[in-house]
């Protein structure tokens, strides 16, 4: 499992469920299941990476306008839903926040909340299937077994462009810096 497999089985499970997430989440498990265990495992490392360097103040801020506040775990899910919405979009994304509101343009409603916490546990629960265990432990040792070299997180990396840093808080008028996201919520 490398980066390219990781965004080839998000990319398969967009298109075959289009915008449904439930959908969504049955042909990941679907695509998930067809791997080895061990590369379900390298897949929720990969995913975790893309998680981890995606945590950054001025996609945090865009969160927060965007879902009407993010607390710690809402930015987690937010950024779970980011990925979940393919290699371009994410990339795009996390270099401009902002471009959000060009990828929801009149496709959001009310109820709609930028999240997706579900896809966070899939691969766990894959993999526990798949080996017949039920302990999710289990599932963390192979994680500390199987963790990313140096190497293997460089290469994630090299793709990424990090947005221009932003110190912000709750008062802050976030809408002056992400017009594109308020012309959306409008």
């Amino acid at each position: 499992m490398n980066k390219k497999k990781f965004w080839k089985i998000v990319n398969k499970a967009i298109v075959q469920s289009g915008a449904d997430i439930d959908e969504y989440l049955e042909a990941l498990e679907k695509l998930l299941r067809k791997l080895k265990s061990d590369d379900i495992v390298k897949w929720q490392l990969i995913f975790d990476e893309y998680l981890e360097v995606s945590k950054v103040d001025r996609l945090w801020a865009a969160a927060y306008l965007l879902n009407d506040g993010a607390s710690d775990d809402g930015f987690d899910y937010f950024r779970a839903w980011l990925i979940s919405l393919g290699q371009d979009a994410f990339l795009a994304i996390l270099e401009d926040p902002d471009s959000i509101g060009e990828l929801l343009q009149g496709n959001i409603d009310e109820d709609f909340l930028a999240e997706f916490e579900e896809i966070m546990y899939i691969s766990s629960d894959e993999y526990l299937e798949k080996t017949e265990q039920d302990d999710e432990e289990i599932f963390f040792e192979a994680c500390d077994r199987f963790a990313l070299t140096a190497d293997e997180k460089a290469e994630i990396h090299t793709d990424i462009v990090l947005p221009e840093a932003l110190e912000w808080d709750e008062d802050d008028d976030l809408e002056i810096i992400f017009p594109k996201i308020v012309a959306t919520l409008k």
